[in-house]
């Protein structure tokens, strides 16, 4: 018998209603001992009473019994008046009825274990919870959907499929049997490398829809970065000033244009000085700029020398060109006036860079840094199986084919540790 949890599943705090889950073997009797009159029949919300040590709630209450439930098990939902004195009060009703508190993740966990959902499904749940845009939200539902469980399973099949073949040419060589040959082994492998490829591929994609694009505002001082960074924002949130070296430190500030989201990092100005701290700034500048995406190399007129020097994509900015007229430009080379907000140009070019309008018609992006090494692990493990096909003998080779499985299912869950499982699930709020 497993304990039965509670928790509050809605936000803390002030609110119209706030939801409060229950789930295990005593839930159901737990609800009707405190809640009256108790729903008849299950999954059809019913209007009653919640009598707490210190005043009667009126509240709805819903339950669901195992296995047909989020969890497997089963489960009762209160839905009663928002804030945190009646939520706390029905929470403590129940605990006092034999409930225990649940830990974070733990009716999501307890959903994986009765086969409810596997790892992808759970972490798709974590990063439509975490979007902030909606192609955020879209790859995270992309995984709860298991759009990559399934792709996952089918390699895993095809696996199979040649690891069961190789067995059975291993332990039964005297029988009569169409086996597969190491050559055959090796085109069936290239076509699972080919797979791995693929999805692998869609990462740099995945990191725009989950978490957008990094672009770092580099400049001499008083080009005008603070004042593009105000007009990309369309708020007054970095000082202006006619003073070089105002901006000491990185700035970063984020915005969503079509669905993705930008966070502009707004910077010291670059030059040779004496001051410590402005020196630090500007150190702090290039670091940005390393970890960027891209950066806008903001200058404010046609003759200034362009000598920035890192590693590519820059896109120069001509700021102020209502002072002047740029001729000629060149490719990533735009031409805008902060002071009178001409910044649309610059977001679509950045979109159109990156290719983020790929995004909306993409049917699967990993997004998941976890999901990420493991593709890579099994890439890796795939290649070397392929070249063990060619130089070694069918029981290495099927070796490999277990090794490559194992790596997949930890994608699922079907080959994951107990660590795994449960650092995935403590990312979870109290109650998912």
């Amino acid at each position: 018998m497993s304990s039965t949890i509670v928790a509050l599943s809605t936000a803390r705090g002030r609110s119209a209603i706030a939801v409060i889950r229950m789930s295990g073997d005593d839930a159901i009797e737990i609800a009707k001992k405190i809640f009256a009159p108790f729903p008849k029949q299950p999954n059809l919300l019913k209007v009653g009473t919640i009598k707490t040590e210190h005043f009667n709630e009126h509240a709805m209450c819903v339950y669901f019994v195992a296995p047909h439930s989020y969890t497997g098990e089963n489960s009762v939902e209160f839905h009663c008046h928002g804030g945190t004195a009646v939520p706390q009060a029905v929470i403590e009703k129940c605990l006092e009825n034999g409930a225990v508190m649940a830990q974070n993740g733990e009716f999501s966990k307890r959903a994986f274990i009765n086969g409810k959902q596997n790892l992808t499904n759970a972490e798709g749940i974590i990063e439509m919870i975490d979007a902030e845009t909606a192609s955020a939200a879209k790859a995270g539902a992309n995984l709860l959907e298991n759009k990559l469980g399934k792709k996952v399973i089918a390699l895993q099949d095809q696996l199979l499929d040649l690891l069961s073949a190789c067995e059975a040419a291993l332990d039964y060589p005297e029988e009569d049997l169409e086996l597969p040959t190491t050559q055959q082994v090796d085109t069936q492998l290239a076509d699972i490398e080919k797979q791995l490829s693929s999805l692998i591929s869609t990462t740099a994609l995945g990191k725009i829809a989950k978490n957008g694009i990094d672009v770092a505002i580099l400049g001499a001082p008083n080009v005008g970065k603070s004042s593009l960074l105000n007009a990309l924002l369309g708020t007054d949130r970095a000082i202006v000033s006619q003073i070089e070296g105002t901006t000491r430190d990185t700035l970063t500030e984020s915005v969503v244009y079509r669905d993705i989201k930008f966070n502009f990092i707004d910077t010291a100005g670059l030059r040779q000085t004496t001051d410590e701290i402005e020196e630090e700034g500007i150190r702090r500048a290039h670091l940005a700029a390393q970890n960027a995406d891209v950066v806008l190399f903001v200058v404010d007129n046609e003759n200034t020398p362009l000598t920035l020097e890192m590693m590519p994509p820059i896109v120069t900015i001509f700021n102020k060109s209502d002072l002047y007229e740029v001729h000629n430009l060149g490719k990533n080379q735009l031409t805008v006036s902060a002071k009178y907000g001409d910044v649309e140009p610059i977001k679509q070019h950045l979109y159109e860079m990156f290719n983020a309008g790929d995004i909306a018609t993409s049917d699967l992006l990993i997004t998941n840094e976890r999901h990420l090494s493991c593709l890579k692990q099994a890439h890796a493990q795939t290649l070397e199986t392929l070249q063990a096909c060619k130089t070694t003998t069918l029981d290495i080779v099927a070796n490999g084919l277990k090794a490559i499985w194992d790596s997949l299912g930890q994608i699922t869950g079907t080959s994951a540790s107990e660590d795994i499982i449960n650092r995935i699930y403590s990312k979870f709020c109290l109650g998912k």
